[in-house]
């Protein structure tokens, strides 16, 4: 059975659908959103696909639904065709993996969203900017598709970065609400919030030239971010980098995109790096290789051996409650699992009790509960805010008992800047969220259905972004009658 705050937002989200063919459930985390999600596509009663992180299809299964699951990656690999005779509904859990419309993954999403109704579920639709709410809205609606509440377009809105304008689209397509809502049955304990301030020892990164290119500044501030993190995840990143010039030296040629990244980049920094830096970063591949001075930077590399009291300070804090520690890089999950005696991500062993404490990376800070946990441990501080939230989010939630400690280690002296980016990041999420309170479903106004409107050809305006995608495709080869009528019954369904 669902609690009262649960059937009010799905009742909220089944009119938006009617009205507008997509809506963001965004309820902070703790909520129950899954439970929203899972009631929804059972009123619904078509055919439903659920989206899902690969972590969480066992537990999506447990709703017991007449559904399709696919998980994130998955859905780029296999074969979809949208057929607009069909009631489809998508359901997409942690929606926020989707902010980047660049991606084939977001492509995949776009072009399976195709004549559906689509739920997003994520408590986090902005990570690091506003135009991560933009690419989740342009999947569920098309540009114009809020003009009948005053908003003529979507993408100017974000464009021009109108908040009034934006806290409109976000009363209109988003739920998004906090533990206010919650009966007094189903309130959980207090987040009490800890900083542990480190240091960061010593170390001669500063002095590294990475000599085969020509961005060192950037690099250099990776190898803090690890270092930060442990020495382990540092130890790790200067082995790859060094197998990296060993391999130069024997080929004697310079490195290319592809094989730096293999190198060099890791973990939570991939996408970034590679994203930030590789378009300027590397020299040609033809030109030639200073032996002497790549053997030099790899005696600088073995220079760097530093040490710090950071596990020290994680056992004084570690109580006799059961606990979960967060880092956002595999070395140093080993390196804190080694140093405890304690088995690393071992999540059904620390479900049943077998284990009071669980290391992991951010692999099990999405939509698993963890209740059991008293305490949540940021050993290191990603660069994206909201995994902050996702951590706390496993152990602070319906059905926690007691108050949960959150500590957060935070280096004392920042050479990455990672807490000013993050207070930053922080600000942006909490203006483009904190906007005008949602309408009642009464209050909806509905958009007038596309065989009331005179129809010839396709409108001039910027469809949703499957359709989008759809047009542009087909704009680049020969069409026929047949995949024109196909292109306006999709449109047609859409609207």
């Amino acid at each position: 059975m669902l609690a009262e705050h649960q059937v009010d937002a799905v009742e909220r989200a089944l009119e938006i659908l009617s009205a507008f063919g997509g809506v963001i459930l965004a309820d902070e985390v703790g909520l129950g959103k899954s439970f929203i999600a899972a009631e929804i596509a059972r009123r619904m009663r078509c055919e439903v696909d659920l989206i899902v992180p690969a972590s969480l299809v066992a537990q999506w299964r447990e709703f017991d639904l007449d559904a399709a699951i696919f998980t994130h990656d998955g859905i780029v690999t296999t074969p979809f065709f949208a057929d607009p005779s069909r009631r489809r509904l998508v359901i997409v859990d942690e929606a926020h993996a989707f902010r980047n419309p660049r991606t084939q993954r977001y492509d995949a999403l776009a072009r399976r969203t195709l004549g559906a109704r689509v739920v997003l579920v994520t408590a986090t639709p902005v990570c690091n900017s506003a135009g991560d709410l933009h690419a989740l809205v342009a999947l569920i609606v098309a540009d114009d598709a809020l003009r009948c509440i005053g908003v003529p377009s979507v993408d100017v809105a974000f464009e021009q970065r109108d908040f009034a304008t934006i806290e409109q689209i976000v009363a209109a397509l988003v739920i998004r609400r906090d533990r206010s809502v919650l009966p007094a049955c189903l309130q959980f304990g207090a987040l009490e919030r800890n900083v542990i301030r480190h240091e960061v020892p010593d170390a001669p990164i500063d002095a590294l030239q990475f000599p085969l290119t020509g961005n060192a500044p950037l690099l250099r501030q990776f190898l803090w971010r690890r270092l930060e993190s442990s020495e382990a995840a540092l130890a790790e990143s200067i082995q790859r980098q060094r197998r990296f010039y060993e391999r130069v030296l024997e080929s004697g040629r310079a490195l290319t995109k592809r094989d730096y990244r293999r190198a060099f980049a890791h973990e939570e920094d991939a996408d970034a790096f590679q994203q930030l830096l590789f378009w300027d970063l590397f020299v040609p591949s033809n030109e030639s290789v200073d032996a002497e001075a790549v053997r030099e930077e790899m005696r600088r590399l073995d220079e760097i051996t530093p040490s710090s009291n950071k596990l020290d300070l994680l056992r004084s804090i570690l109580r006799n409650e059961p606990a979960l520690i967060f880092t956002s890089f595999i070395a140093t999950a080993r390196e804190i699992a080694k140093a405890l005696n304690v088995p690393r991500g071992a999540i059904d062993a620390f479900k049943r009790g077998l284990v009071d404490i669980l290391v992991t990376t951010d692999f099990a800070a999405e939509g698993l509960n963890l209740q059991r946990a008293a305490i949540v441990i940021h050993y290191d501080i990603p660069w994206n805010p909201v995994k902050l939230d996702q951590r706390n989010g496993r152990a602070h939630r319906i059905g926690q008992t007691r108050d949960v400690q959150a500590f957060y280690f935070l280096p004392q002296h920042d050479r990455t800047r990672i807490t000013e980016v993050v207070a930053s990041k922080n600000r942006i999420r909490k203006r483009l969220l904190s906007g005008a309170p949602a309408p009642s479903p009464a209050t909806i106004v509905r958009p007038r259905l596309l065989k009331e409107i005179p129809f010839k050809g396709i409108p001039q305006r910027r469809h949703k972004a499957g359709i989008q995608r759809l047009i542009e495709q087909m704009s680049n080869e020969p069409l026929d009658d047949a995949r024109l009528a196909y292109l306006l019954a999709i449109i047609h369904v859409e609207a």
